[in-house]
């Protein structure tokens, strides 16, 4: 049986996780987009972040890849969540100044798994490398 993640906020956390392991090269430096996003977004807000992390961690075992989670946690995203996660996405995969060539192909993927639009996708990558000049 395949990976189906149904719970939202779950969804959100195994997104974020895949993003966050699709880089090959600083996989075990601090990400601090990522466990900053897990603990002031709204939608993660009342939910303990080790828990969510645990979980995440378990459906990416299971699904195996950063691919593989994605596509077992797009489906519980609702339409309005998408594009937000998605530049929490951009934000946690640029974090470090590099885009891996890894990085990228998780980027179009998750473009196309959470139907984001090319010219949002690329207002938000443009945003978020200016931010990261800082």
């Amino acid at each position: 049986m395949s990976l189906h993640i149904t719970y939202e906020v779950e969804a959100c956390a195994a997104i974020l996780l895949a993003c966050r392991l699709a880089d090959e090269i600083t996989i075990n430096a601090e990400n601090a987009a990522f466990i900053t996003t897990l603990r002031s977004r709204n939608i993660f807000i009342g939910h303990d972040l080790m828990e969510l992390l645990e979980t995440a961690e378990r459906h990416f075992n299971e699904a195996g890849s950063p691919e593989a989670l994605i596509h077992a946690a797009a489906g519980a995203i609702r339409d309005q969540t998408r594009l937000p996660l998605f530049y929490h996405c951009l934000d946690v995969i640029l974090a470090n100044g590099l885009v891996t060539p890894h990085e990228h192909k998780v980027v179009q993927y998750l473009k196309v798994k959470l139907k984001i639009e090319e010219e949002a996708a690329w207002k938000g990558m443009e945003v978020l490398m200016e931010k990261n000049k800082l």
